[in-house]
């Protein structure tokens, strides 16, 4: 019977979780995720996704408040592997050293390639063809262990952030058990990333969906709101308020970025190099509308 303790956050690792918990020869032995938040304008404290599907499944649960409390909790259980899918928090050496076969990583790009805190979103604002998950061995850098299984994902150019999340979740949640059996069966080594080829990633903003028209091509603009939908979102400003573009076609039509046109019964807006023609948009303290409605109801502000 192969131990496991999990420790994840958001929904990414949910998948992964589910399969590991029903899949035989397998026992975990307790899921750590992050503490309870306030969420949204009401601040209410809301559970992870992982604390949720924990609850689901009948697992017991810890939300250390620091690392201190999460050593305090994990150095006397037996575990084979600690399993790690966006935790949220590096893990010190005295943590790595702790289940027998170490600690294993989920990792959602191509190591070493977009090392940190945001390789999908990085993936689709380059316009990436492809990008896929690394399951690593934990060192005591940043996304920087020894690779024992890459698997490439191709980009679809209909992909949005939350499509091809959930497509790289569920191809993690597949392959993850078959790895953890064959290191712990010792017929799969890892070998060292190649650290010269490193790029990293950052945390994400709420004011990096923000974008100068006149600086960002409609190309760039369109992959933006493919990594920043639903968060940070891509915003503008219209007529002295922020508006929000949820989808967007692209055209090669030339205007004057951050110019509004309307044409026969067609939105555009000028960037850079070419024109964005919107689809849905969100108009700052309204819903969500289609172009159409959007058009009927503020006509006489575009020109």
């Amino acid at each position: 019977m192969m131990k496991i303790v999990f420790l994840g956050t958001p929904e990414f690792a949910v998948p992964s979780l589910k399969m590991l918990s029903s899949t035989k020869n397998i026992e975990i032995l307790t899921v750590v995720t992050q503490p309870d938040k306030a969420v949204g304008r009401k601040q209410i404290l809301t559970a992870p996704p992982i604390k949720t599907a924990a609850l689901d499944l009948g697992l017991p649960i810890i939300q250390p408040k620091n690392k201190q409390s999460l050593i305090k909790s994990l150095k006397d259980l037996k575990a084979d592997f600690f399993v790690v899918i966006a935790f949220g928090m590096i893990l010190p050496k005295e943590i790595l050293e702790i289940p027998e076969y170490g600690c294993i990583n989920v990792h959602a790009s191509l190591l070493p390639k977009y090392r940190g805190a945001s390789p999908i979103q990085e993936s689709l604002l380059n316009g990436d063809k492809e990008t896929g998950i690394t399951i690593i061995k934990i060192d005591e850098e940043l996304d920087h262990g020894d690779i024992f299984f890459i698997k490439r994902v191709p980009i679809e150019t209909s992909d949005t952030l939350d499509i091809l999340s959930h497509r790289l979740a569920e191809v993690s949640s597949i392959v993850l058990p078959l790895v953890l059996h064959d290191i712990m069966n010792r017929t799969l080594s890892p070998l060292p990333q190649i650290h010269k080829n490193a790029t990293f990633c950052r945390k994400i903003y709420k004011e990096d969906g923000k974008i100068n028209l006149a600086l960002k091509t409609a190309k760039e603009v369109s992959d933006m709101i493919k990594a920043y939908t639903p968060w940070p979102s891509v915003y503008t400003s219209f007529n002295g308020k922020k508006i929000q573009i949820l989808e967007t076609a692209i055209s090669t039509e030339n205007l004057s970025p951050g110019k509004f046109i309307l044409e026969n019964n067609i939105l555009k807006i000028g960037t850079k190099k070419g024109s964005l023609l919107p689809k849905i948009v969100q108009l700052e303290g309204k819903k969500p509308m289609d172009i159409k409605s959007f058009i009927n109801g503020y006509k006489q502000f575009v020109k």
